[in-house]
């Protein structure tokens, strides 16, 4: 009894192996997920069913693939659809490279997703406001996958530009302050998302949305995932021009100086149109798309803050401090992103100006018993 129990676990692992590897595909198309999603469906406890239907690709590029989808709940013997809305599913791709380790590579970028996935559902435990709310995930036959809200709206790089007027200035600090706010609240919940750029941040253009005009963050998929090996669109584990130091030397125990170090750059860049670090993505290319020690040092010495405006004096050093090569110092020299946001609320409220932005950091004052 033994021997055949040893050789029927031989047999399953044996075909579990050749399902896998057969599974292995760089792309599949938005046809065969959709088949997946309708033979997967999630059930609820009172036997109705989420349902999913993918309308068309936003991006097919890296570790995921992102859909632009339908998503309504379903009960049975009713072919009503309930709580009908537009949503992006993100796709974990099934799929390694080939050499050593492939499947243990696969397990690993499999795992990671699965943190993704559980990070998402403690951000919604929280009801942080600012960042792209998550519906939970689930399995469809091997691809797991995570459904969060569309927002209608632009990436923060899409939106760069380095001949802002006065008032334009004024708007985009309120969105940082505001932004600074939500990054200081997830610290607050111990959340470090470690990969924030400006892909990574939407400005919601959506009148009908409560967060309309905000910057809003997305994508935690590093966030408190120690053991990652998913890689970017450069090959690596950070995103060179935007990530910190520390993230080439140390890889692990990183702090949330990390983001403090992102922000800054994206603060620059944000309201100047220039990149902080100019020549940085030029290293990067040069010595073969690595983080070297010439990289390295420039981001010691390569600084070039363009922001000088009067109306913000504290801006540009703080933009300076927050860049900072060496974390502990970077945290030493710096008031935290709480403080940073309502310093920069004061600033702009003291010249006239208010929005949703604004008014979100008051209100939220007034909920501490600050005012």
């Amino acid at each position: 009894e033994g021997l055949i129990m040893m050789l029927r676990n031989f047999l399953a692992e044996s075909l579990d192996r050749i399902s896998r590897n057969l599974a292995l595909r760089p792309q599949y198309t938005m046809r065969e997920y959709q088949r997946w999603f309708d033979q997967n469906p999630e059930f609820l406890h009172n036997g109705a069913m989420e349902k999913i239907e993918l309308l068309e690709p936003l991006t097919l590029e890296g570790t995921n693939n992102l859909y632009r989808a339908n998503f309504w709940i379903q009960h049975p013997n009713d072919d009503r659809h309930y709580g009908e809305r537009e949503i992006v599913v993100k796709i974990c791709k099934f799929w390694a490279t080939p050499g050593k380790n492939r499947l243990h590579r696969l397990n690993m970028l499999l795992s990671a997703f699965q943190d993704e996935i559980r990070i998402n559902n403690l951000i919604r435990a929280t009801n942080i406001e600012g960042v792209v709310q998550s519906f939970g995930g689930g399995i469809a036959g091997r691809h797991p996958y995570l459904k969060m809200e569309f927002i209608k709206g632009c990436s923060l790089d899409r939106l760069f530009d380095t001949n802002l007027t006065d008032d334009e200035i004024l708007k985009r600090v309120a969105q940082i302050a505001y932004l600074a706010n939500t990054i200081s609240q997830l610290h607050y919940y111990q959340v470090v998302h470690k990969d924030l750029k400006p892909k990574n941040l939407l400005l919601c253009q959506n009148p009908l949305h409560k967060n309309n005009h905000k910057i809003l963050i997305c994508d935690f998929g590093y966030a408190q995932a120690k053991l990652r090996e998913t890689v970017n669109e450069y090959g690596g584990q950070l995103t060179p021009c935007y990530s910190a130091p520390e993230q080439a030397i140390m890889g692990e125990n990183l702090s949330y100086s990390v983001d403090y170090f992102s922000f800054g750059i994206i603060v620059h860049e944000f309201l100047t149109g220039y990149k902080l670090f100019p020549k940085a993505m030029d290293i990067f290319i040069e010595d073969g798309h690595k983080i070297t020690d010439r990289y390295l040092e420039y981001l010691k010495t390569g600084r070039e803050n363009r922001f000088n405006d009067s109306r913000f004096p504290e801006l540009a050093q703080w933009i300076d401090s927050l860049t900072l090569f060496d974390s502990f110092e970077r945290m030493q020299n710096c008031p935290n992103l709480f403080d940073i946001a309502h310093k920069l609320r004061e600033r702009v409220n003291a010249q006239g100006y208010r929005d949703v932005n604004t008014d979100f950091l008051w209100n939220q004052l007034g909920e501490y018993g600050k005012r």
